[in-house]
């Protein structure tokens, strides 16, 4: 009986071992993250609920391609931003009429829906840095607007994953 009795007093275990796990998975394995603009329409609609992975870069570099959060700062401050990464270091970069060339050759972008207008000079990105844009080219303010066009390697959080709300698909 006082056996049953001691398992009775630790019913409040559980939900603390829940909460302690939760917070271990969310500080250090994924990050939730929502989506307020267009930037990166169709594939990540404005409203958007996400995950990433916060270990993915600890196992490797970005690659291009890569949908990555990270904080930058902005004019607008030091929120969660999200971005695809389009150049890595060493690499030439220039954008003609909303298209992106590296090393001057172009950039095959089958995520992009509508191009943008836009030129950008040819610029290398530095070591251990990235140069981002949003899918929505002609609605995303990106590393094309930045006084600081490039995302350093310690600014990135992790890599996209996932889009459970409103309609769960993969990145």
């Amino acid at each position: 009986m006082k056996e049953r009795a001691q398992k009775k007093d630790r019913w409040w275990l559980l939900p603390l071992l829940a909460v302690a796990l939760a917070a271990f998975l969310n500080l250090f394995i994924l990050i939730n993250a929502h989506v307020p603009s267009g930037s990166m329409e169709p594939i990540i609609p404005t409203g958007a609920l996400l995950v990433g992975d916060r270990t993915a870069y600890l196992r490797g570099e970005p690659q291009a391609g890569d949908v990555v959060l990270f904080r930058h700062q902005s004019e607008f401050g030091r929120d969660i931003i999200i971005k695809r990464v389009i150049a890595l270091p060493g690499q030439t970069f220039s954008m003609e009429n909303g298209r992106v060339y590296l090393a001057g050759k172009l950039l095959d972008e089958p995520y992009i829906t509508e191009f943008s207008a836009d030129s950008y000079p040819e610029t290398v990105v530095p070591e251990g840095c990235y140069l981002v844009l949003g899918d929505n080219r002609r609605d995303s303010y990106d590393s094309r607007f930045w006084a600081d066009p490039f995302v350093r390697r310690e600014e990135l959080l992790a890599r996209a994953l996932l889009v459970y709300f409103p309609r769960p698909h993969l990145l």
